[in-house]
């Protein structure tokens, strides 16, 4: 499925190592970290590579990085459902979103199981899993900007998914999808949309979003907005917080 040996050693200077997510194998007592990596300058690499740790904030081993089937793979996630890891990444100039399923291992793809939103130029992929239905956010392709959020949902990964529909405003409360927190508490389970607050300029200075998701039984999602967010790991109840003008 891939050649690690593809791309030469390289300064980390030279590269960008994008949207890493990490996700820990019970069989192998490993944590493996999937994320998008590029060359740094011209962004002609538009592969995924693979890393591992014992623990999750250690000294993590670089195993090198590949496209999967050969495909373009961007902005990317990790996914658990069912038993099953997937890696998702955006492809072909950013036009599809790819699905894979991963290898007991989680080191390699084993195969894809689907292509979704074809030309619809989706990024930063976000997947939860909510009673029967699994859900997807995304963004459009605008740089640094952001812009306005979607979403669609499914019965499983495999399966297919729906139309995309909007969430939040035109965008997305000035933020672009990272992941999907889900709280299990003693009362509820709560979930909360972490979004990136990109400062092109500045880069380093970009900061997170944490906003309530409310999931309705039709299916539809409210992405609500609050200046500050107070989280109770123990119950998973959540306070939305709007400051007063």
């Amino acid at each position: 499925h891939r050649d690690l040996h593809s791309f030469p050693t390289r300064r980390s200077s030279d590269l960008n190592i994008e949207r890493p997510k990490v996700i820990y194998n019970e069989k192998t007592k490993k944590y493996v970290m999937w994320a998008h990596f590029e060359n740094g300058k011209n962004y002609s690499c538009a592969a995924a590579c693979i890393a591992t740790c014992d623990t999750p904030d250690g000294d993590f081993i670089y195993h090198g990085s590949f496209n999967p089937y050969g495909n373009m793979s961007r902005d990317c996630t990790l996914f658990e459902d069912g038993g099953k890891v997937y890696f998702a990444s955006a492809a072909r100039g950013n036009a599809d979103m790819n699905v894979y399923s991963l290898q007991e291992d989680f080191l390699n793809v084993e195969k894809q199981t689907g292509s979704y939103w074809s030309n619809e130029f989706r990024e930063a992929p976000a997947f939860v899993r909510v009673g029967e239905r699994v859900y997807c956010f995304s963004s459009f392709c605008t740089g640094w900007a952001p812009n306005q959020g979607k979403y669609a949902w499914s019965s499983g990964v495999e399966e297919g998914f729906g139309l995309l529909k909007e969430i939040g405003d035109d965008t997305t409360f000035h933020s672009q999808p990272a992941f999907i927190l889900t709280v299990k508490g003693s009362k509820k389970t709560s979930y909360v949309y972490v979004g990136d607050r990109w400062d092109g300029e500045h880069y380093h200075e970009s900061t997170y979003t944490w906003y309530p998701l409310n999931f309705k039984e039709d299916g539809s999602v409210e992405l609500e907005y609050c200046d500050e967010l107070e989280i109770n790991a123990e119950t998973g109840e959540l306070t939305p917080v709007i400051y007063k003008k």
